[in-house]
């Protein structure tokens, strides 16, 4: 698994043109064309990863696929990921998943939950940033739908219309004086539990 501190931002549509600002006057660069994700979430039956999200429990695990274009949703060519929460960090581990249809229809297995089952899809366009060994990704335009029901229509259900930006890095002592001094909120924030709570699927 690969380790890196990851900071989260929550941000309004008047906090958005503050950020934007804040990324020019300290020379992030914008590092890939923006794209669009598809992530399915998988949980146990009782929503277990759900539950020590919301509770703040460490450590944690989430169990995702995920791809990034529809071209690949539709030809069901995802990589599974794992992201372990830790005291001091992030944990992820991420690989192509083979037999997709075995893991939608039978679930996968994940140590100390046992089999989880595909929950949630969340699309949204995620814009990437890049600074030294600094990244900031920025995810807009936040849908969630039902993953039973998403092939019934084909479109999602509900949207969020907060932006997400994640700090990531892997060292404390990479950091600039100026982001130690982030003039934004850090917060923890969830668009799997968000997506979970929006659709009422508790």
């Amino acid at each position: 698994m690969n380790f890196r501190f990851e900071d989260k931002l929550k941000l309004n549509q008047n906090k958005l043109f503050e950020f934007n600002q804040w990324i020019l006057q300290n020379n992030f660069k914008e590092i890939f064309e923006p794209r669009e994700i598809f992530s399915i979430y998988f949980d146990t039956r009782n929503l277990k990863t759900y539950h020590e999200s919301t509770e703040g429990l460490v450590p944690r695990s989430k169990l995702r696929l995920r791809t990034y274009n529809f071209k690949s949703l539709i030809q069901n060519k995802f990589n599974i990921e794992i992201k372990k929460s830790i005291n001091y960090g992030r944990l992820k581990s991420s690989k192509k998943l083979e037999n997709i249809d075995n893991a939608l229809n039978n679930g996968i297995y994940m140590k100390n939950y046992g089999f989880c089952y595909p929950k949630i899809i969340i699309k949204y366009k995620r814009i990437y940033y890049k600074l030294k060994n600094i990244r900031i990704t920025l995810d807009k335009n936040i849908e969630f739908k039902n993953y039973d029901k998403f092939f019934e229509k084909g479109t999602f259900d509900k949207t969020c219309k907060l932006v997400v930006a994640e700090v990531k890095y892997s060292s404390v002592k990479e950091l600039p004086e100026f982001l130690n001094k982030l003039p934004f909120e850090k917060t923890r924030f969830s668009k799997y539990c968000i997506a979970l709570e929006t659709l009422n699927f508790l």
